[in-house]
């Protein structure tokens, strides 16, 4: 859509005169139609209507080009009314010059020879009046278009820029969290080591290269999830009971990279990562036709705090303003014996 919009943008710059001259082109034809009535003949109201058009040209020029920039677009809008009269003021004077001309040329100082739409000054202020709103209405609206794309441009530089930010928060806390959990299994020589150092491997393979486009497949985000999950585990053996169930064509669906993980990461910190003990986490993923659907609980000593705030709930809630727009449910809620999150995107 963008490069469209380009596309159009240089080729109504390369044609820019084209376009000009077909404005005042269907503006003659215009003229011709409103001025070439009673018994005028074709040269009399073509004689009249080319001396016509250049007081037209010039204040329609004048107005949109200088009086509308400099004031109206500044918000001198005192300024701009009071010229803007003072042009119509000297328009208008032109314009019964031209009728006097006219008059004189054309109808022989006879004013049953001219046109009666001519001597009608009503009629030629609106028929000016007309013409110049006219062009005024054309320079607004491609003011207003242009002013719409830089808008939106500044507004997608400033969307990637708060995702950088974000995702520099959020990949060094997850690795932060990794390499503890590497740092226990090499303290306690386990077995399971070498594999955790595998799936390390794999995660930081997403996390550089996957995890920098702007949307993932979903599969490959969940495959992702699993592996950290699997980390995870090593380090809590029979004292984590997790269920992790996922629904739905998941094919066919994207996700900003190392979303759900700020969600599982959120329940280990809180959950097991706290205390002694046996704990649960239930994980489930819905993939529908029109939604996606996450929901994680997880149990919870009972001296621990809510976990619906903290640094990673709070980038992620940033990051779903920015990505989901009006698409998206986040909720957090404190069960008593356990936490439970609901993430709903649109």
């Amino acid at each position: 859509m963008v490069r469209v919009a380009g596309l159009m943008d240089e080729l109504v710059l390369r044609k820019r005169w084209l376009i000009h001259l077909s404005f005042w082109i269907f503006v003659l034809v215009l003229y011709s139609l409103l001025f070439g009535q009673g018994e005028w003949t074709y040269w009399k109201t073509l004689f009249f209507v080319a001396l016509l058009m250049p007081v037209t040209i010039v204040s329609t020029y004048f107005l949109n080009y200088f009086l509308v920039p400099r004031y109206l677009l500044k918000e001198r809008y005192g300024a701009f009314l009071m010229y803007f009269i003072y042009t119509l003021v000297g328009a208008m004077f032109l314009e019964m010059c031209v009728v006097v001309l006219t008059f004189i040329v054309v109808a022989g100082a006879d004013i049953k020879g001219m046109s009666p739409s001519t001597i009608n000054l009503r009629f030629l202020l609106a028929a000016l009046l007309m013409i110049v709103f006219l062009g005024v209405a054309v320079k607004m609206m491609s003011h207003w278009r242009k002013s719409k794309e830089e808008y939106q441009a500044l507004m997608r530089e400033k969307i990637e820029t708060e995702l950088k930010f974000l995702k520099t928060q959020l990949n060094p806390h997850f690795l932060f969290n990794t390499l503890n959990n590497l740092y226990y299994l090499a303290s306690e020589k386990s077995d399971r080591a070498p594999k955790a150092i595998m799936a390390l491997s794999e995660l930081l393979d997403y996390v550089i290269n996957e995890a920098r486009q702007p949307w993932v497949p979903l599969e490959r985000e969940i495959r992702f999830l699993r592996n950290y999950i699997d980390l995870e585990q090593l380090r809590y053996d029979d004292r984590l009971k997790l269920t992790f169930d996922v629904s739905g064509n998941l094919a066919a669906r994207q996700i900003a990279p190392m979303m759900l993980v700020t969600l599982v990461e959120n329940c280990f910190k809180h959950g097991p990562g706290k205390s002694a003990g046996r704990h649960w986490m239930d994980i489930s993923i819905t993939c529908a036709h029109d939604f996606l659907s996450i929901r994680i609980s997880n149990s919870k000593s009972m001296d621990q705090e809510s976990n619906a705030s903290g640094i990673g709930l709070s980038n992620l809630r940033h990051q779903l303003s920015l990505l989901y727009p009006d698409r998206h449910e986040l909720e957090a809620e404190d069960l008593g014996n356990g936490f439970t999150v609901n993430l709903k995107l649109t």
